[in-house]
């Protein structure tokens, strides 16, 4: 019950930096993804198995702050998490390269996907404007995903994650 708690207290935090700092933090018309950088960061961190319940979670919570419909992007975060797992299983996962490819990659999928999806419902910009704001989303992402491990040792150790095998 505690463990649910903290991963409660955890959640909140990340969308309380999502909502407080993505516009602070914006370059342009490219805010960043904090909740997808966590994301990626628990499943290249921990695996897929260890988290899986949170990345759902942080997906769901994607979608709160979305316009599509409701389930899209828990369903685009734990494919992305597949992906990341799976090359997580086969790559140096400390290395600081892997680490930003994974994330790099992670964004690009989960960013076409979304565009992919809502293409049904709305009308969207210019294929080369969604590209070009999901190659610079990816790169910022990415850049995120390498700071926070320092950031999140802590309450990975409190949410009881232990150090993936």
């Amino acid at each position: 019950m505690f463990r649910c708690l903290l991963a409660l207290c955890f959640l909140t935090g990340v969308a309380v930096v999502q909502t407080s700092f993505a516009d602070l933090a914006a370059i342009g018309p490219v805010r960043p993804d904090f909740i997808l950088a966590v994301a990626v960061f628990l499943t290249l961190t921990f695996g897929l198995r260890q988290v899986f319940v949170l990345v759902w979670c942080l997906g769901i919570l994607r979608d709160v702050y979305s316009a599509g419909p409701v389930g899209m992007y828990a369903l685009v975060f734990l494919a992305v998490g597949l992906m990341v797992d799976y090359v997580r299983a086969y790559a140096f996962r400390d290395n600081p390269g892997i680490a930003f490819a994974a994330a790099f990659g992670a964004v690009m999928v989960c960013n076409l996907l979304a565009a992919l999806v809502l293409s049904f419902q709305y009308t969207m910009p210019p294929s080369w404007q969604i590209i070009r704001e999901s190659l610079l989303s990816g790169v910022y992402c990415a850049a995120i995903v390498l700071i926070l491990p320092r950031v999140l040792v802590r309450p990975c150790r409190w949410l009881g994650l232990g150090r993936a095998r």
